[in-house]
């Protein structure tokens, strides 16, 4: 029975990396739907690695270079460990909410490899925003460049458990409504105890409420908008909860300021 569930966590880590990555991992067994829906409560276990990650380049290039060349060369190879996945679900769905269509024509949209304006505005926006904020963050603190790659990822499982998916096909259909209570409960106490863990409480605190008011309003927006998620809108949730929380903690804004 250990080595069963041993197994099962080792195919959830690896099936959740290949997900959210370009690292190669081998896979565990045969692979079910129920299978990629479990290793969803691992998604936060991701956002650790990538957190790891960007404080140890920055820490580096800090002594190499200036903090803003630096973090332009961090953020850089963040999108490449993604492969950019989640930024092309940013560009897809904001190119879909500015034809200012709704339903199919906006999925209709919103399915069309090619970038428009918006979603090439809102892709700008987002990486000037990581990228100043990557130059202003402490390197000497490594719960900072944890917490927010935790909790977006943590967002988005909460995102999948809760909004229907908006077509038949895609993505969204093997997670949106699919997941287990197990599977939302194991990664909502990693994105939280991380945060409790790694932050001062107020800071703790500002980053819970504000990503979970972030993923409250996005899946109201997009329910409206498109009738339910896919999975471009799980990247551009990810995305833009990292953004607020990295600028956040650069104490730019937040409560009380």
């Amino acid at each position: 029975m250990v080595g069963g569930t041993m197994r099962k966590v080792l195919q959830s880590l690896a099936l959740v990396v290949t997900f959210g990555t370009i690292v190669p991992m081998p896979v565990v067994g045969r692979v079910y739907y129920h299978a990629l829906r479990r290793s969803m409560g691992f998604f936060p276990v991701v956002g650790w690695g990538l957190g790891l990650l960007l404080w140890g380049l920055m820490w580096a290039g800090k002594h190499f270079v200036a903090h803003f060349p630096a973090a332009v060369v961090t953020l850089a190879l963040y999108v490449l460990m993604t492969g950019a996945l989640h930024l092309d679900g940013l560009a897809d769905t904001f190119d879909a909410l500015g034809s200012r269509r709704s339903g199919p024509e906006a999925l209709a949209v919103m399915k069309d490899s090619r970038i428009g304006t918006m979603g090439a505005v809102a892709v700008i926006l987002v990486l000037m925003g990581k990228a100043i904020a990557f130059s202003h963050l402490p390197v000497y603190d490594f719960g900072v460049w944890v917490v927010v790659p935790v909790l977006a990822r943590t967002s988005v499982v909460w995102l999948m458990m809760e909004v229907p998916a908006a077509r038949p096909e895609g993505l969204g259909t093997l997670y949106a409504g699919q997941l287990s209570k197990w599977t939302l409960a194991g990664a909502t106490v990693v994105g939280v105890l991380t945060t409790v863990g790694l932050l001062p409480w107020r800071q703790a605190l500002e980053l819970l409420i504000l990503s979970t008011g972030v993923t409250l309003l996005w899946g109201l927006l997009i329910c409206r908008r498109f009738g339910g998620a896919t999975g471009d809108t799980y990247g551009a949730l990810l995305e833009i909860v990292e953004w607020v929380g990295f600028l956040t903690l650069t104490g730019g804004w937040g409560f009380g300021r």
